[in-house]
């Protein structure tokens, strides 16, 4: 038992004995004295008549595609380094897509709930991989370059969005993949065709970011600066397999003024402590003009959705309808 397994919402399990996937909802019971959780299954009668000893948690409650969406496809976007998998759902609105982008340490599967919460609104979505995930083969990073290089290769998603039709595309990001979502929006080659862009718990700036992480873990400020410092090192950044030195100022929508140019939703819950609230609201009051930032019940991060997946959407969905449709 832990804050997770404890949070209210809709989650779910894994046993990795039986291979099994159980969604979990209504928290019944807690017992702190025997750290004991005990949660409806959802739907009622779904789930096993047991579960292993050991089961992973997860926010996953879609666990494949064919749970978000009936009409669905992978297809394979071309890249500089090759064919990424991508899952294509097919919408209505041909001429309107959301490219979903998922953060770092994660897969696409975890963008299943940002489908779920556009799937009203009838647009075709894209969830395409990136060049640091493990699912990638051959595999083209050995770690994370914090959306620096990332982007690229959503860009090539973007590519193939305006291929098979599309005239207007949002951006929807969530924790690094905020980070991806602006930076392709500023260096797109396609930026005029993107309509709108929405970040879940964003990173927006990783100096802030990685200097908030320390603190939690009680490392002084001074060590965070440093491994920054090294990351921007090319020698350094080399010996931990970068394909390129990480530069926190491209990486930077905080400190910078009106930087961002296009109509943007952030949702964010003011409990997330991996990317604290301020800097999401520090974000917003650089950009007044384009931001719209709204703040969603406790959850931890990028878990809005599970905690209230009716607030979650009903937000994204008046947002979208209020800035962009009525826009036309």
């Amino acid at each position: 038992m832990d804050d997770y397994t404890k949070a209210h919402g809709d989650f779910a399990v894994f046993d990795p004995a039986a291979g099994r996937y159980t969604r979990v909802g209504e928290v019944t019971l807690i017992d702190e004295d025997q750290k004991f959780v005990e949660r409806r299954i959802h739907p009622t009668g779904s789930g096993p008549m047991t579960l292993g000893p050991l089961v992973d948690w997860t926010p996953d409650v879609f666990f494949e595609p064919s749970a978000v969406a009936g009409r669905f496809e992978e297809v394979h976007i071309p890249t500089a380094y090759g064919a990424a998998p991508a899952w294509l759902f097919e919408g209505k609105t041909a001429d309107t897509w959301v490219i979903h982008i998922h953060g770092s340490w994660t897969d696409r599967s975890i963008m299943f709930r940002d489908v779920h919460a556009f799937s009203s609104l009838g647009f075709t979505s894209l969830v395409p991989s990136f060049r640091s995930d493990l699912e990638v083969s051959p595999l083209q990073a050995e770690s994370s370059h914090l959306g620096q290089t990332e982007w690229r290769d959503v860009e090539s998603a973007l590519a193939y969005a305006v291929a098979h039709g599309a005239q207007r595309i949002i951006l929807s990001g969530w924790s690094m993949g905020g980070t991806i979502a602006l930076l392709t929006a500023e260096c797109s080659a396609y930026r005029d065709r993107i309509a709108g862009i929405v970040l879940v718990g964003p990173v927006t700036s990783w100096r802030k970011t990685i200097t908030a992480g320390a603190e939690a873990a009680g490392v002084p400020a001074l060590g965070a600066g440093l491994v920054m410092s090294l990351l921007q090192a090319p020698p350094f950044a080399k010996m931990l397999g970068l394909e390129e030195p990480i530069n926190f100022d491209a990486l930077e929508w905080v400190d910078i003024p009106n930087r961002v140019s296009v109509p943007t939703l952030v949702l964010h819950s003011s409990a997330d402590q991996t990317v604290p609230w301020e800097i999401s609201a520090a974000f917003q009051r650089a950009n007044p003009d384009t931001v719209t930032l709204v703040p969603l019940p406790a959850a931890h991060h990028t878990q809005e959705w599970n905690v209230s997946p009716q607030t979650f959407t009903n937000e994204l969905t008046n947002w979208i309808n209020k800035t962009m449709l009525t826009a036309g």
